[in-house]
């Protein structure tokens, strides 16, 4: 089903990398390393609790970075980036 809101422009395969980079690097901020290590915690090792707990704090965090590049601040959002970025493997750039 087609998102109502608008789409996001097109990202180079160059800007794809930078989007990751910055995912990636995201996690590694101080606050959001707490984020995820309480999570875990809270998880107890258990996969049911990993989805309920860890999962949802993993896409929050993604989301912060990836709505600076249109993409919108859902669910949908973060497939978008996902195909977005996964598309562009071995291309020049990638299209939403």
């Amino acid at each position: 089903m087609a998102s109502a809101s608008a789409q996001p422009a097109a990202l180079s395969a160059e800007q794809a990398k930078v989007v990751l980079a910055e995912v990636i690097q995201a996690f590694s901020a101080p606050e959001n390393a707490v984020r995820m290590d309480e999570a875990r915690d809270n998880a107890c090792n258990d996969m049911g609790k990993m989805l309920q707990f860890v999962l949802p704090v993993a896409t929050q965090i993604q989301q912060e970075v990836i709505k600076a590049y249109g993409f919108s601040c859902d669910g949908e959002g973060g497939s978008d980036a996902g195909r977005v970025v996964g598309s562009g493997e071995g291309a020049g750039s990638v299209d939403p």
